[in-house]
């Protein structure tokens, strides 16, 4: 069921009035994998929608052994963050490039690019990053709690 652009706006003001978790995982992953990138360089990671519709999750990735998937929630062995938290059964490598592709306006069809969406989640983005960054930097590769 498709949206309409109002609607599409509440959800994502809404989404700015949860915790970090959520706004993370609930439609501001593209965000969050941005700080993570700029930051520390990690190669970007993206989970497609059900039958390459849309997009699942977009992450960051530590390269092992094992690989591990990195977003808000920390480090995860990335088999266990596809496969068992997504039911992921495909994952692409993106760039920077293409990430910042799939920031869109409300308008149009992809994540939220919207300034006043993005100024905010990134902000978010690199406060949990900093408040936390022994884990994010890999220097302990665990969840965050």
């Amino acid at each position: 069921m498709k949206h309409s652009l109002e609607e599409r706006i509440q959800l994502h003001k809404d989404l700015l009035t949860l915790d970090d978790v959520r706004l993370f995982t609930q439609g501001g992953c593209h965000v969050f994998a941005l700080a993570l990138h700029d930051r520390f360089t990690y190669p970007i990671r993206m989970i497609p929608g059900h039958c390459n519709k849309g997009i699942t999750h977009i992450y960051c990735q530590f390269a092992g052994p094992p690989d591990f998937a990195v977003d808000v929630l920390g480090f995860t062995q990335e088999d266990k963050r596809v496969w068992n938290d997504f039911s992921g059964t495909s994952v692409c490598s993106i760039d920077r490039t293409k990430l910042l592709d799939f920031f869109q306006p409300l308008s149009q069809e992809g994540m939220c690019g919207e300034d006043w969406f993005v100024d905010e989640a990134r902000q978010r983005a690199d406060r949990r990053i900093e408040g936390h960054v022994d884990i994010f930097s890999g220097q302990r590769k665990v969840r965050v709690g």
